[in-house]
């Protein structure tokens, strides 16, 4: 038997007020779930956001690869 199938059917024997407790706290856990997703979803968006803020910050610019590694190590390469 599967073990959600298994839950189900110990939640069917509990009395009443202990299934309602039960159905409480699993709306509860969902709630939980959506806003965690929602907060997520709204933290990518604005990451999203500020990458394209930073697009074309060295346009007009003579920047290579080599010239941000000699800057960045110096001689030591």
């Amino acid at each position: 038997m599967l073990t959600l199938e298994m839950a189900i059917q110990k939640i069917q024997q509990l009395p009443i007020e202990q299934r309602n407790k039960v159905i409480e706290f699993i709306e509860f856990l969902e709630f939980q779930s959506n806003q965690r997703q929602k907060e997520d979803l709204a933290h990518k968006e604005q990451s999203t956001q500020e990458l394209f803020k930073l697009a074309g910050i060295w346009k007009g610019r003579n920047i290579t690869i080599e010239s941000i590694r000699s800057e960045a190590w110096g001689d030591r390469q």
